[in-house]
């Protein structure tokens, strides 16, 4: 019993140093990959003046770097939907593709190899669009989110819950017995009214009558 527990803690730290040196592979490459990307970057911001290209083009290492950091601790701490971890997956292969892209063509730029087209073409145009795709990636990510999908539904609900009422409200107001309540309240009204009209008319007499006895005295 005891030597089986043994070899379960064994097993366990095994398993940790395995995961602690897996992140600190991830890290190292994840490090390199932003060096070339940058570099990659900084080309397309150098129309601006110092330092604000350098500013961009960090931007955009940590739109790329970031966003794949992001996934992998999402799909492995926080990602429990379906929808959610295969849109990390995809994100994670795609982002996993530009890095490799970047590392490829900064290092034969280094060493003055000529870049094929499909090279120049990532660095006219295909290295900016990734911004689009992290940009798509998190959006759907985020609409998938259970919780997000539990609030719309309860926003549906209470919409539609609202929206009954006031149409039983709507509909209320045609019926016979609030007509009978409209024609009583009527009545009542009218009742109020005509007792006022005849309240004025007996003070205005009793005023009339003082006044005439009043000058008859004189």
């Amino acid at each position: 019993m005891q030597s089986s527990v043994n070899e379960t803690f064994k097993h366990n730290r095994a398993r940790k140093n395995v995961i602690l040196g897996g992140a600190v592979i991830m890290i190292a490459i994840t490090a390199l990959s932003c060096v070339s990307s940058f570099v990659i970057y900084h080309g397309g911001f150098a129309d601006l003046r110092h330092p604000f290209d350098k500013l961009l083009a960090l931007f955009a290492v940590i739109v790329v770097e970031g966003a794949f950091i992001w996934l992998v601790y999402g799909f492995t701490r926080a990602f429990s939907s379906s929808a959610e971890r295969f849109i990390s997956l995809c994100g994670m292969g795609f982002l996993l593709t530009v890095m490799l892209m970047n590392l490829v063509t900064h290092f034969m730029m280094v060493k003055g190899i000529g870049l094929n087209e499909t090279q120049t073409a990532w660095i006219q145009w295909g290295a900016v669009a990734v911004f689009i795709v992290v940009l798509l990636i998190v959006l759907f990510i985020t609409l998938a989110d259970p919780v997000i999908k539990l609030i719309r539904l309860e926003l549906r609900y209470l919409g539609r819950q609202q929206e009954t009422i006031l149409e039983a409200k709507t509909e209320g107001l045609d019926s016979e017995q609030v007509r009978g309540a409209m024609a009583e309240r009527a009545e009542y009204e009218a009742a109020q009214l005509a007792d006022k009209i005849v309240g004025n008319a007996r003070w205005s007499r009793a005023t009339l009558d003082t006044t005439e006895g009043k000058t008859f005295r004189r």
